[in-house]
């Protein structure tokens, strides 16, 4: 509390900020006239909302907005009845307030940003930039060589011999190409493999943040009833109605719950921290949408769907790539070819045309040459030849292997949808209203005495069984969708 005095009035202000969940703002203002004045004016701007939210509440949002004209008529220098540190106090702290809050987020744009921001993604499509520059390299030609010889080539006199020449591996560059061709198309895939395997990573993190956050509030809600249970059984032991049995069994068992509950909390904080690596953030974020229900399940059950799967593609292009370096291998068993060209000098007399020239030993004497090399000893190609026929069998192997893995697990995820969508059916209109019959009689029994305590714990945990199991088996229905997702590559 501020008191601020003047000669004309007196103000009082009060600004608390609590850093919680639930924190509030009071604000209070008092006007005193004159000291001899016995008029007081009070006005109370009193905010219950959560301090990052102050502009919502009208009366709040009037002091904020009084606030700011009173640092508006402090720039004119007129009188500022409210001090100037406290307006700037609470804007300051109202927007930092709203800075910190944290960012709402769905599951779609979770998986937008995931697929934008994540590292791995960033990482595979550098690497698919990478393999289509490297298709400049397809025709990978020789370096030009240029001799010069100097001396007594020809006779007795110094002359001069220059040539230039290039070779050429024709039968290699086709096969080059080919070969990085599939490699940037080995590379695309890549990348949507690690999409794949992103979004399915982000599909399960949030599932399970959702799945543990539905568990909490099931035994929040048993918590609650257990606190009535250990108040009762408190206020019967201090009446003499019951021993202290009653009332350490009922503390215990609540105090479980609790334990439950942040064994729960720490799960779903190492799941937030998950997806939080996976989309890059460097903040915190909360779940918009909390609703923990049944996600839209696969109704087509073909297996040829998992064709669809960027794994089996890539696994399929490993194939294609192991080919093209087999073409590679084997295009070194063809000739390459030479072509030159030279220029020279003679020094001396020559007879033309039944003429004696003098040459003076400038370069005027030019021819070109052609010629193949021939590999003679291919024993070290022909062991790359065959090292590379057996890499396409290995590869052929590995994709049939991984596609008939995948179709089996295909089925075997579907058996499990339907086992799991019959369990979910029988808790929504046998077990569940049945747990919740349970729970509310036990409670009036209790009252009554008409049950002992150990009999009322046993079927508030015979409810909260239900409901338990009811919540794991949506889980695993949640989880078999997840997965059946990831094979089908939707």
């Amino acid at each position: 509390m501020k008191n601020i005095s003047n000669s004309n009035r007196q103000f009082a202000i009060s600004i608390s900020k609590r850093q919680n969940a639930r924190s509030s703002s009071r604000f209070l203002i008092r006007n005193k006239k004159q000291p001899h004045s016995s008029v007081l004016q009070e006005r109370t701007v009193h905010c219950e909302l959560p301090f990052a939210y102050l502009k919502k509440s009208k009366a709040c949002h009037l002091l904020t907005a009084h606030c700011q004209f009173e640092i508006m008529s402090f720039k004119q220098r007129i009188a500022c009845p409210l001090p100037i540190v406290y307006c700037l106090s609470l804007l300051i702290l109202t927007n930092i307030a709203q800075a910190q809050a944290p960012k709402a987020l769905t599951l779609s744009n979770a998986l937008q940003t995931g697929l934008k921001n994540n590292q791995s993604v960033q990482s595979s499509q550098l690497d698919t930039q990478m393999q289509g520059q490297l298709l400049g390299t397809g025709y990978d030609i020789a370096k030009t060589q240029i001799n010069g010889t100097f001396g007594q080539i020809n006779t007795h006199a110094q002359d001069k011999n220059f040539n230039v020449s290039q070779t050429f591996s024709p039968f290699v560059y086709g096969a080059t190409r080919k070969l990085l061709k599939e490699n940037v198309a080995g590379s695309q895939l890549r990348l949507q493999s690690t999409k794949q395997d992103i979004t399915y990573s982000i599909r399960q993190s949030w599932n399970a943040i959702l799945y543990y956050a539905e568990l909490n509030k099931m035994l929040q809600k048993q918590n609650a009833l257990m606190e009535r249970f250990v108040r009762s059984a408190t206020l019967k032991f201090q009446t003499g109605e019951s021993n202290s049995l009653e009332k350490i069994t009922a503390v215990s068992k609540q105090q479980e719950l609790e334990q439950q509950i942040k064994q729960n909390e720490a799960l779903l904080r190492v799941e937030k921290s998950k997806i939080k690596t996976l989309l890059h953030l460097d903040g915190d974020f909360a779940v918009a949408d909390t609703s923990f229900a049944a996600l839209p399940a696969i109704t087509v059950s073909d297996t040829a769907l998992v064709k669809q799967n960027a794994t089996i593609q890539l696994a399929s292009q490993d194939v294609k790539v192991a080919e093209a370096n087999r073409k590679v291998a084997s295009s070194t068993l063809w000739p390459d070819v030479t072509a030159g060209y030279f220029i020279q000098s003679f020094t001396g007399n020559q007879e033309v045309n039944g003429q004696t020239v003098y040459y003076d030993g400038s370069p005027r004497f030019q021819g070109f040459s052609v010629g193949l090399s021939l590999p003679i000893f291919v024993g070290s190609a022909s062991a790359k030849i065959k090292a590379a026929k057996t890499n396409v069998a290995i590869q052929k192997t590995n994709a049939d292997y991984l596609k008939l893995q995948m179709q089996s697990q295909f089925q075997q995820e579907m058996e499990q949808l339907t086992t799991y969508e019959e369990v979910l059916r029988y808790y929504k209109t046998t077990a569940l209203p049945n747990a919740e019959t349970i729970a509310k009689n036990a409670s009036k029994a209790y009252q009554n005495g008409d049950i002992s305590y150990v009999e009322y714990v046993q079927v508030l945990e015979t409810a909260l069984d239900i409901r338990t199991n009811y919540i794991q088996a949506l889980n695993n229905y949640n989880t078999t969708v997840i997965n059946l997702q990831y094979l089908v590559n939707q």
